[in-house]
């Protein structure tokens, strides 16, 4: 009987134990069911084209033209000719015109100064009486002569010929004495010789003065020039060299407060300057509503030269390493050209290159570019908004 129990127990147990295996099984099964429906319901990816990895940059259109090359310089005005004053005469100054100050303007005949007079008058007056008194002394020989030659005497001597020689002789310097006194006191009285400005005016009423002391300088606005510093590329540039005939070139002084006056290249100085620069010379031409410049005033210059034909001018931004250019084909494909450099000006260049049709160049120096790289050009079509889509 022990047996037969302990049998049937064991036998009743074992459903229980197979149990959670097949409950775990079916739910791995439903699992992977579950996944495989999901993969096969999802959704497909969009498809895209790859974005186009080619940069944009800026382009300028470029073609060759006949032009005038600005040559950029500066210098400060100085006076081409002073008037000195001076006196003739040794004495008092008793007057001094209002106008005799520094930095005033006075025409030409305006007196300036006055000395005093009373001894040259009383010098022409003197000369004057011994000039009397020898016309009276040359009028009786005269008287003299007329006699003896009634007389028809032979004798030179007898007929006052030697008498009215002297006679004659001191009435001339009697006469050129009186002129030199009236001159002197004309002396007495400094006028302009030019219009101008006063400058080194330092006399007052009562000074003393002698011959040759300068008194005071008058500037000649009309006699102003500018000392403008140029190479010896720049002056061939220019159509200036040793025996060139007018016209010479056309200039622009521009001043520190941004007024425009032109000016007139008129010659060279015979020498260089310490940077061994040739030297022009420009003289301002004022109108009725500009005032000239005072002297010592600084001025930049843009000298203009002749017209040069094919050539081709570009900003400095298209100037690439080396003295290179980027030209771009209609392919947008970039090809390297050499820049043959004429001459380069303070915002441009300008190059020998003959584009005879209008061709686009790079116009930024700040993309690393390569030859037979593709870009997107952008053309903006100034040079402003070149420079801004450059970032510069």
């Amino acid at each position: 009987m022990p047996d037969v129990f302990s049998a049937s127990s064991t036998d009743n147990r074992r459903p229980h134990k197979i149990r959670p295996i097949a409950v775990w099984l079916t739910a791995v099964l439903a699992l992977l069911l579950i996944a495989a429906l999901l993969v096969l319901q999802a959704p497909l990816p969009a498809t895209q084209t790859p974005a186009s990895m080619a940069p944009s940059v800026p382009v300028i259109s470029v073609v060759a033209q006949d032009i005038t090359i600005p040559v950029h310089s500066q210098g400060h005005v100085r006076m081409a000719r002073e008037f000195y004053l001076s006196s003739q005469v040794q004495g008092q100054v008793q007057y001094v015109s209002e106008h005799f100050i520094n930095g005033q303007q006075v025409q030409q005949g305006e007196l300036l100064l006055s000395i005093d007079a009373a001894p040259y008058e009383l010098e022409v007056r003197q000369h004057q009486a011994n000039l009397d008194s020898r016309l009276l002394q040359l009028e009786e020989i005269r008287a003299q002569a007329e006699v003896a030659r009634q007389q028809a005497s032979e004798n030179d001597f007898a007929r006052y010929i030697p008498h009215l020689r002297m006679a004659n002789s001191q009435v001339a310097a009697a006469r050129a004495a009186l002129q030199y006194a009236q001159q002197q006191l004309r002396d007495t009285r400094i006028y302009a010789a030019v219009s101008g400005r006063i400058a080194r005016a330092t006399i007052q009423p009562g000074q003393q003065v002698s011959p040759a002391m300068v008194l005071g300088v008058i500037y000649d606005d009309n006699w102003q020039e500018i000392r403008l510093p140029v190479s010896d590329h720049e002056a061939q540039l220019l159509g200036i060299r040793p025996g060139t005939e007018k016209p010479l070139p056309a200039v622009t002084l521009t001043t520190a407060g941004g007024t425009k006056i032109p000016a007139q290249i008129t010659g060279s100085e015979a020498g260089r300057d310490a940077f061994q620069q040739i030297i022009l010379l420009a003289r301002p031409q004022y109108s009725a509503d500009i005032t000239p410049l005072l002297p010592g005033t600084f001025v930049e210059a843009e000298i203009l030269s002749p017209v040069i034909t094919g050539i081709s001018r570009i900003p400095r931004s298209a100037l690439q390493a080396g003295n290179h250019l980027l030209m771009v084909d209609q392919q947008h494909l970039l090809h390297d050209v050499n820049a043959n450099l004429l001459y380069a000006g303070k915002d441009q260049l300008y190059l020998r290159n003959k584009f005879s049709t209008p061709v686009l160049l790079v116009n930024s120096s700040r993309h690393a570019l390569l030859p037979g790289s593709q870009i997107i050009p952008v053309n903006t079509g100034s040079r402003e908004q070149l420079a801004t889509a450059a970032g510069e």
